[in-house]
């Protein structure tokens, strides 16, 4: 259990899984392979660039489960008399938490670069609705 000792910390009610989940995410490690970017291109829409130099597109496997984008590759070994190999092409497993609402539109693959492009599809019944204020007050009526 977290306790909090900051007054804002003290006004998130039922958020203790996500700040012990923020404290654990703090202590892992995470591979800088492959290589990435994540841009946001307005409010609603985000992409993903991976660089996977050496990959081909049936290679690549993308999916989404209860929030997680997972994109996945791997190479069959190439066995060859290589003077110097740097280009790496292993097989790697990355995984993206995603917030609510967030969904795949399309990937990519150009050049090397595998693009995962996201929006927000927030449900009419979520987004903010403005209220009128009626002038009019209504009478009550008094139950005898």
């Amino acid at each position: 259990m977290t306790f909090f000792s900051t007054p804002m910390a003290r006004q998130f009610v039922g958020f203790d899984s996500l700040f012990d989940e923020l404290n654990s995410l703090a202590d892992r490690k995470e591979s800088n392979y492959p290589a990435y970017n994540i841009a946001k291109d307005d409010d609603e829409h985000y992409r993903i660039e991976l660089a996977l130099a050496g990959f081909s597109s049936d290679e690549i496997t993308i999916q989404t489960e209860k929030g997680i984008l997972t994109i996945e590759a791997n190479k069959a070994e190439e066995r060859g008399n290589y003077i110097h190999q740097g280009i790496a092409k292993r097989g790697f497993s990355k995984m993206f938490r995603l917030a609510e609402y967030m969904k795949v539109d399309d990937a990519q693959f150009v050049d090397g670069i595998l693009t995962v492009f996201l929006h927000r599809e927030v449900p009419e019944a979520d987004r903010p609705q403005q209220i009128s204020i009626n002038a009019n007050p209504k009478k009550l009526v008094k139950a005898a």
